[in-house]
Order: C-alpha cells, then sequence, then structure tokens
C-alpha cells in the first residue's frame, strides 16, 4: 500500500495507526475512546504537524506541534516522517527527531534524536537516524545521531543506539552486576 503526503495519505496512516492502537491495548478502545486515548492524540497531533509542515505553513505545524508538546508531553518534530501504524504507549517525556517506516513503536521516555557532533546525512536530514519497519524501542532506549536501525529490530530497555543496525537483531544492555556493599571503616 502505497502511502502519499497529501490529505487522503494523512488519512491512510490515522486508520493505520488507530487499528495498531486497538491491536496493542487491553481492552481494545472503541471510537469515543480511542479519541481520547493519550496515544492517539499524540499521534495524530503529530500527523497534522507533520501535514502542515510538508504543505509550507510551518507556523500552524510548529502550532501543533506545541499542542502535542502541551497536551500529551510528547516532543516530536515536526519534520520527523513517521510511517504508517505508529504507537506510542506513553506519549509523555518522549522525544522524537528523525525518520521511521511503519509500524514504529515507542516506549516510555524513548526517542530518536538528533547528534550535533556528528552531522552525516543518513537520509533523514543532518545528524538524524533513520529507521525500518517494525522497529520497537522500549523504555529509556534512545537512538542518537546519523545511524541506520534496519527492520524487525527490538532495542532493549535503556540501551542508547549510535551505530547502525542490521535488520532482524535484538539490542539488549548487558546484566547489571550486583555487587556486595563492604563495610565502611
Amino acid at each position: 500500500m502505497a502511502m502519499t503526503h497529501g490529505p487522503a495519505g494523512m488519512r491512510q496512516r490515522l486508520r493505520c495507526d488507530a487499528a495498531r492502537l486497538r491491536q496493542l491495548s487491553e481492552p481494545a478502545p472503541g471510537r469515543v475512546a480511542l479519541v481520547l486515548h493519550a496515544s492517539f492524540q499524540c499521534v495524530l497531533l503529530h500527523r497534522l504537524s507533520h501535514h502542515c509542515q510538508r504543505n509550507g505553513w510551518p507556523r500552524l505545524a510548529r502550532l501543533c506541534w506545541r499542542m502535542n508538546l502541551i497536551i500529551t508531553g510528547a516532543d516530536i518534530t515536526p519534520a520527523s516522517d513517521l510511517g504508517p501504524g505508529l504507537f506510542i504507549q506513553n506519549p509523555m517525556g518522549i522525544a522524537i527527531a528523525g525518520r521511521a517506516g511503519a509500524n514504529l513503536t515507542v516506549m516510555a521516555g524513548s526517542g530518536l534524536s538528533r547528534d550535533l557532533q556528528r552531522c552525516d546525512d543518513v537520509g533523514a536530514g543532518p545528524g538524524f537516524p533513520v529507521l525500518g519497519d517494525d522497529v520497537w524501542i522500549e523504555p529509556l532506549a534512545g537512538v542518537i545521531g546519523p545511524v541506520r536501525v534496519g527492520s524487525r529490530v527490538r532495542i532493549g530497555a535503556g540501551v542508547p543506539v549510535t551505530q547502525d543496525v542490521p535488520d532482524d537483531r535484538d539490542i539488549q544492555c548487558p546484566p547489571p552486576r550486583v555487587v556486595m556493599r563492604t563495610a565502611a571503616a
């Protein structure tokens, strides 16, 4: 299914976003509950912001971005091009600046960000990351800088990704070490 960036494309993406929210939520929200769901509000406001940005209405795009920040706590730049099926579990505190394919899942406190020190362009603009389809970003994880993350990748909790990741991978932190306390002298 080819997605366009006009009003019809935005509606298509929103339908995919709503279907994915229903698929991943327990219990699946009805129409009214869907509109009141913070995850859907966050995605809707981003879709509006991105649509305005692409159509040359930067002030309106910034207003939608600001509303998203105030209402849901999510900081998703208007320039971020996120594919259909976007699911943001807990919008408060997430930050997204980059490009992603279909079915991106972002959990609490996670995000995509630019690296100001590295300004290579891998497809999302200087310093920004690009993610493939079906990427899961678990709580407090992040993709930082001009890196490419392949499709079907799961980034574990608390993992900072700063280098390219091929398709079909799980990225995990090393397990924490438990150290015995020594008695103070």
